[in-house]
């Protein structure tokens, strides 16, 4: 039971990120959605999912794909800041985002 609480609150982190991506126009905005809600939401299921195993075998790849996720996302994540950033993107006008200068 409580592994399927679980994948259902990653599931529903994973859309609010996926909403996030459609709803904002500013990169930076984007970016903030996806690598928060998404990696919290891709852990949250592949937890779930490994409580609702029964093997040893199968729980210890779906936290090792955890442990990828959450390691991985947030180097991604400043790769993409950052050549953003350096390549001058200028935000959508009347986004909260400072212009670059």
């Amino acid at each position: 039971m409580i592994g399927q609480l679980l994948a259902l609150g990653g599931a529903v982190l994973i859309l609010f990120s996926a909403l996030g991506i459609v709803r904002f126009d500013d990169v930076f905005a984007q970016m903030h959605f996806l690598t928060k809600a998404s990696t919290l939401g891709v852990v949250l299921v592949l937890g779930g999912a490994a409580l609702v195993m029964e093997r040893a075998n199968d729980w210890s790849s779906l936290l090792l794909a955890a442990f990828l996720q959450l390691l991985t996302s947030p180097v991604a994540a400043n790769l993409i800041g950052r050549s953003t950033y350096l390549t001058r993107v200028r935000p959508i006008q009347g986004s909260t985002t400072t212009p670059v200068e």
